[in-house]
């Protein structure tokens, strides 16, 4: 099984589960850190733009892109039982399913592009990157978040009651990875280090301008 029909028939299966998860407040993640620096990064860029979310999932990172200012804004998700949920959830919005490596959307379509959380799904990033400079216009802008490669190379290990150790592994690599998003949701995802894509970002046209760690705050 690819990894592309791999993660459009576990997001169809587990839709409105994830929908719920993603959603909820106590997702430290998504309502702490990722979506906080997204929308701190867009709310002074996203005034009267055309706007696409790449990944939309179930649509409700839309809705803080509206509130954000947002003239227009579309959504693009592998998963078909995802957009039906954002499509019930925000009827007013252009949502569609795809691949996000092709899209039907025209040349210099949108001001901006965000994408939460997806770039982990491919292996090169770089046809992902080739087809958000396709369709945005020159001089859009491009937010995305992914996962830290620290992240997934650590793993604390516990030797005795008063001895924890920090394992490292090795960082320099691209290989698959499996990732469990909920108990009963394993999906398959590669590593990538900043280098690899700082190099795909340029190879495709894009300048990094700004990049973001974001720490949870205290009260967590």
């Amino acid at each position: 099984m690819t990894n592309t029909k791999h993660t459009k028939e576990v997001y169809d299966k587990f839709a409105q589960e994830y929908h719920d998860f993603f959603i909820d407040k106590n997702n430290i993640w998504h309502a702490y850190i990722e979506k906080p620096i997204m929308i701190q990064i867009l709310k002074n860029e996203i005034k009267n733009k055309i706007v696409l979310d790449l990944g939309c999932g179930s649509g409700p990172f839309v809705k803080e892109l509206y509130s954000l200012g947002a003239k227009k804004v579309y959504g693009l998700d592998l998963s078909p039982e995802l957009i039906k949920i954002a499509k019930k959830e925000n009827p007013s919005v252009d949502f569609v399913s795809g691949d996000a490596k092709k899209t039907n959307y025209k040349s210099y379509q949108f001001d901006i592009v965000s994408s939460s959380l997806m770039v982990h799904y491919f292996k090169s990033p770089g046809p992902l990157f080739a087809e958000v400079n396709r369709i945005i216009k020159k001089g859009g802008l491009f937010v995305f978040s992914m996962h830290h490669p620290v992240m997934e190379i650590t793993h604390r290990l516990k030797l005795d009651e008063k001895t924890n150790i920090t394992q490292f592994e090795n960082y320099f690599h691209n290989n698959i990875y499996n990732w469990k998003l909920k108990d009963n949701m394993e999906m398959i995802v590669y590593y990538h280090t900043f280098e690899l894509i700082f190099m795909d970002l340029n190879k495709n046209g894009f300048i990094v301008e700004n990049l973001f760690e974001p720490l949870a705050p205290k009260i967590i």
